[in-house]
């Protein structure tokens, strides 16, 4: 093998591979035939959570135990729940491509070499030894990971108390509901769960299932896809509601934690028809027994799941902030910033956002070389990409006139005064200076759609419980910058001028 081989490859840990692996010594049958297939599962298990993070599913472990035994696909598929289309064309090649990745050392792992593969890899005492003795997985009760590789979280700050809140509501509640805006760490944290789960010595899930739905599929697809990650049914129930229950009984039979990533864009980019559909579909999920969880990751928590919590259904709604000072200040210094003050500014204009942070990082870096002296002598408020296409979307398609109005009014106020707003001057400024002909309750029902969909600040004071109204900084800024003149409509008052 030539070393630029090697060099393409990515071990987790390079000296677990004693000797090189050639494509004539895995065509020659091994010297060693004392290894088992529960040996070769153990390693190759370890293996693949290292480099990817997720252990093998049932169904891969099913397609490694028939190409162990010299089985055609045929005859795995006729011994197995998986239909044979299932493991031949849609699972194999992945999993090949992963075991290539992974343990190919620089060879192409496939069907027919993969017995040879782990044989010569356990016959040196040396590695069969350290994987065995260091790293054991049962292959009985490894919990397995399904459906994507997790992100990565080697740069993973904080979240101690969140992590601590949601392992206690998580065995007590059916449906749990991540929320908050764009960069603000909420996969990351999902993605923290269940890697603390997933290690527990009594794990309380049997899988973790993963699944985005940003593409927004129908209900009867996205069913059809999660009993497909689970167990396959063949044949599939035709109708919608059968399916769900096919689905349900699965999640009877074991203890699923099923992650919907991006959740709340089936609801935006969906009919009226579909999205009432997902509507019982969600509803079924949370009152139906079962020992299952769904973990939803969007920015905002549905308005089809006011009925639900009305109804005091268990449903848990987990708003997720920015960091706490401590872990924003390490994600700082991680990067080199070191000055307390400075990134104490930083840590305020951002609210602890980490993707805010980092893009801001980041032009500092690039615009500034790393001078934060320079960056804070001329100091500007950056927005991300991925804020700025959210509230695009917002000015764009979501928000009605009023809203946009109230959102200008505090960017107006903010210019001259930083400081929040209180309802009663909101209330008389926009009736009388803004010439607004709307009743309070439409004004009170726009303040409230804002504070859901996360686009304004709320502080109530402790002693008189007022409540004051403001806009994060970069709000502020996308606001007076209006890039695709989204804001400042005919509707809506004059461009604000504001330097920073």
């Amino acid at each position: 093998m030539d070393s630029n081989s090697e060099q393409r490859l990515n071990f987790s840990n390079p000296s677990l591979f004693p000797f090189n692996i050639t494509e004539q010594n895995l065509l020659e049958p091994s010297c060693s035939r004392t290894v088992n297939f529960e040996d070769a599962l153990v390693l190759v298990d370890n293996l693949v959570f290292a480099q990817i993070g997720r252990h093998l599913s049932e169904a891969e472990i099913t397609i490694l135990k028939g190409a162990w035994n010299d089985y055609d696909y045929e005859e795995i598929a006729k011994n197995s729940p998986y239909s044979l289309n299932y493991l031949q064309r849609r699972l194999a090649p992945q999993l090949w491509d992963v075991l290539s990745a992974t343990i190919g050392n620089g060879n192409r792992v496939y069907k027919k070499n993969i017995r040879n593969f782990l044989e010569q890899l356990l016959s040196s005492r040396k590695y069969h030894t350290q994987l065995l003795s260091e790293q054991p997985i049962s292959t009985e009760k490894s919990v397995r990971i399904i459906g994507r590789q997790l992100p990565d979280i080697s740069s993973f700050y904080g979240r101690t108390q969140e992590l601590s809140d949601l392992k206690k509501i998580i065995n007590k509640q059916p449906c749990i509901s991540l929320i908050g805006v764009p960069g603000i760490g909420k996969t990351a944290l999902a993605t923290k769960l269940i890697a603390e789960l997933s290690v527990e010595s009594q794990p309380r899930f049997d899988c973790f299932i993963w699944k985005s739905v940003a593409h927004a599929p129908l209900v009867q697809d996205l069913v059809a896809e999660l009993i497909e990650l689970i167990q396959p049914v063949d044949p599939l129930p035709e109708y919608t509601q059968a399916r769900i229950t096919v689905l349900l009984k699965q999640l009877q039979s074991r203890r699923c934690l099923l992650v919907l990533d991006e959740f709340d864009l089936l609801f935006q980019r969906n009919n009226f028809e579909q999205r009432l559909e997902y509507r019982t579909f969600f509803r079924r999920l949370v009152e139906e027994q079962h020992q299952s969880c769904l973990l939803s990751i969007g920015r905002v928590l549905p308005n089809e799941f006011d009925s639900l919590i009305t109804a005091k259904r268990p449903i848990q709604c987990f708003k997720i902030k920015g960091l706490d000072t401590d872990a924003a200040m390490q994600l700082l210094a991680a990067q080199g910033l070191t000055d307390q003050q400075k990134c104490q500014d930083l840590i305020t204009t951002y609210r602890g956002n980490p993707l805010e942070l980092q893009t801001a990082i980041d032009k500092i870096k690039y615009f500034f070389a790393g001078n934060t002296k320079t960056f804070f002598e001329n100091p500007t408020t950056f927005v991300s990409s991925e804020f700025e296409a959210m509230l695009d979307q917002m000015f764009g398609a979501i928000l009605s006139e009023l809203e946009k109005k109230i959102m200008i009014y505090l960017a107006e106020r903010m210019v001259s005064n930083s400081k929040f707003v209180n309802f009663t001057t909101l209330l008389s400024d926009l009736s009388q200076k803004q010439n607004l002909h709307v009743s309070t309750s439409e004004i009170i029902k726009g303040l409230e759609n804002l504070e859901r969909q996360s686009l304004i600040e709320i502080n109530k004071d402790p002693i008189t419980q007022e409540i004051s109204f403001a806009l994060l900084p970069v709000i502020k800024k996308y606001i007076t910058l209006d890039p695709l003149g989204l804001v400042h409509t005919s509707h809506t008052s004059p461009q604000i001028a504001i330097a920073s």
